[in-house]
């Protein structure tokens, strides 16, 4: 999956206590200090850990400790903090995310809501799409994590989608196109509809 250039790193900030001193490497279990290296150490191993969710998955409760069982498997044997809320604030194109501080208060809103709307049950397929974008932008905008959110909040959706017998073809997704809705989803004025047509188009029957 392709990604838009400049925006698949987060904005490096003045303090951050996720990079090793001196660094804009992540503090990391690997003993890795070059970013690169670290970068594709995360996809190999990541993309194990995926395999084996897709085997033995998480219990699927939809909410923030979802969400973090999750990460804590895909990332654990990578970043010391994996399944941790994060503790910084973090941005992308100069917008920041949910500042940290409102994590938790605001997971209990947004997974409240979803299961306040049945986990999207007994919907059409494309009305189904429609409102999983619409989670997946608010999930997005609070960022939970240091890192690693993207790859979280998709395992979280498959899961979401194989209770109504859908799945998402996310390789056939743009990089570009997935970051340029995200970044719609979290302004001010809020903007769904981008995330929602991305998953409309890319929604299939199992």
């Amino acid at each position: 999956m392709t990604v838009v250039a400049g925006y698949e790193h987060y904005d490096i900030q003045d303090e951050d206590p996720y990079l090793i001193p001196g660094s804009t490497c992540l503090l990391n279990s690997l003993g890795i200090t070059d970013t690169r290296l670290l970068n594709e150490a995360e996809e190999k191993i990541s993309a194990a850990a995926y395999a084996e969710l897709i085997q033995s998955p998480v219990e699927p409760t939809f909410d923030l400790h979802h969400l973090c069982l999750i990460h804590q498997w895909m990332f654990g044997d990578i970043y010391p903090w994996a399944g941790m809320l994060r503790h910084t604030e973090i941005a992308k194109g100069g917008n920041l995310f949910l500042p940290y501080r409102l994590i938790e208060a605001k997971a209990l809103e947004v997974f409240a809501d979803l299961h306040d709307e049945s986990l999207l049950r007994n919907l059409p397929r494309t009305d189904f799409a429609t409102r999983a974008g619409y989670f997946l932008g608010r999930i997005n905008a609070m960022h939970p994590f240091r890192e690693g959110n993207g790859r979280s909040q998709r395992i979280l959706l498959d899961q979401l989608a194989e209770l109504s017998g859908f799945a998402f073809e996310w390789t056939a997704i743009s990089g570009e196109q997935m970051a340029l809705a995200c970044r719609a989803a979290r302004q001010h004025d809020a903007d769904f509809s981008k995330l929602s047509h991305l998953l409309r188009l890319h929604i299939i029957l199992i």
